[in-house]
């Protein structure tokens, strides 16, 4: 097989995360138009927009724990025929309950996403050269928005907000028709670090499975992704609100300066990633290059996003939000290499459990959020910077607890043979 195959299997799912993304916002870009059309209030729009996690966490669990036993690529090629056919199926939506329907179907297509398409780069790229593969996949997310969006609204504009979902499930048919090809690609040597050539996927327990959950590692490395998390929440369903009401800036300036800083996060997070798989290489330590790495970022995070709260003004803002998403950005790329890392042989178990964890913060976050802001009364600003508060400080503390538990003699010892997994 040649070397760049691997490139070209990244570039393939850098585009289905681009495509994923994209899928998530098409329908806050088009709620204007979807609660005129169905004439919904705001609180069934906002049923809507929270039905797409009912089933994301639980399947992702679920469903990258099956791509250890039928593999990455099927399960990979599986999502995006239900993508192509949820995004199609709204031609035809007509009332609350079939939008509702085809929302949580969707978010079940896309919950074990980022656990697949990880546990499926793991089999190609090096444990060096991880970090730098999935800051790309990441990377995919940033473009979906910033991308996207302005395209998402022309068509919207021009064809209507029904024939918008249905072109982006004709872009998942087109990428399930080039993955058909990709996906039966297989590497010349997949890359099982620390693993005896001779412990596979059937030697594994689930007794083995239930230790690496439940040890302190995987426990804290996910708190603080659960934490980071709940700041991409903010930032999706509070942030414009917090930066028009309480910083005063228009609708425009918003939307730019939302735009121009996660550009420049996901950029300087690709720059952090590659700082850490140098370092890794070097050290062949993980808890140097990605635990302890981590926990610095997430400290940092904490710091950063409290005196975002304290700060005015469009250039001081861009500077703070920037350097937050940087931080965030690096955090989920580098711990998801730390879980699988605790058992290579049940990656997809192991990703699965950590992003449908994580990804509860989606579900709860903003009920806190909501109800922060709520109880302020006319003092939003003071419900807001609660909000950012609480995110500040639990980030703290979730660092402070990695470094602590998250120490590099922690391992997990499997059933067979009682082999040491260091992480």
């Amino acid at each position: 097989m040649k070397s760049w195959t691997k490139w070209i299997i990244l570039f393939a799912l850098f585009i289905m995360s681009i495509i994923n993304f994209a899928d998530k916002s098409v329908t806050g870009l088009a709620g204007i138009h979807i609660m005129e059309d169905l004439n919904l209030t705001s609180t069934q729009f906002g049923i809507v927009g929270s039905s797409f996690f009912w089933l994301f966490s639980i399947v992702g669990i679920i469903g990258a724990s099956l791509s250890d036993r039928f593999g990455t690529g099927k399960l990979l090629a599986i999502m995006a025929i239900i993508w192509t056919i949820t995004q199609s199926m709204m031609l035809f939506v007509s009332s609350l309950p079939m939008l509702i329907f085809s929302r949580v179907l969707l978010g079940a297509g896309e919950g074990a996403f980022s656990a697949t398409a990880i546990s499926h780069l793991s089999k190609w790229f090096k444990p060096e050269a991880r970090g730098l593969a999935i800051s790309i996949i990441n990377f995919g997310n940033v473009v979906g928005i910033a991308v996207t969006a302005p395209i998402v609204v022309f068509l919207i504009s021009n064809f209507g907000w029904k024939q918008a979902f249905f072109i982006f499930g004709i872009l998942s048919f087109g990428w399930l028709l080039c993955w058909l090809w990709l996906g039966r690609l297989k590497p010349a040597v997949s890359f099982e670090e620390e693993v005896s050539k001779q412990e596979n996927k059937q030697n594994i327990n689930r007794k083995d499975i239930w230790k690496a959950l439940r040890s302190p590692i995987f426990i804290f490395t996910t708190l603080s992704s659960f934490v980071a998390y709940s700041f991409i929440v903010f930032g999706l369903t509070f942030n414009p609100a917090y930066l028009m009401k309480v910083k005063g800036l228009s609708e425009q300036q918003s939307a730019m300066i939302i735009a121009i800083s996660g550009l420049i996060g996901a950029i300087l997070g690709m720059v952090l990633a590659i700082i850490s798989d140098r370092l890794y290489k070097k050290t062949q330590s993980l808890w140097k290059s990605r635990t302890l790495f981590t926990s610095i970022c997430a400290i940092l995070a904490g710091i950063l996003f409290f005196m975002y709260a304290l700060v005015n003004g469009s250039g001081s803002i861009i500077i703070i939000l920037s350097l937050v998403n940087t931080l965030v950005v690096t955090i989920n790329t580098l711990n998801p290499t730390a879980v699988t890392s605790l058992l290579p042989q049940r990656r997809g178990v192991m990703t699965g459990t950590y992003y449908g964890v994580m990804s509860s913060s989606g579900i709860i976050a903003p009920i806190i959020f909501g109800k922060l802001i709520q109880t302020s009364g006319t003092n939003s600003s003071g419900g807001f910077s609660a909000s950012i508060y609480g995110v500040s400080v639990a980030l703290v503390i979730a660092s402070i607890l990695l470094f602590l538990f998250g120490k590099h003699k922690q391992h997990v010892s499997t059933e067979i043979d009682k082999k040491l997994v260091n992480i």
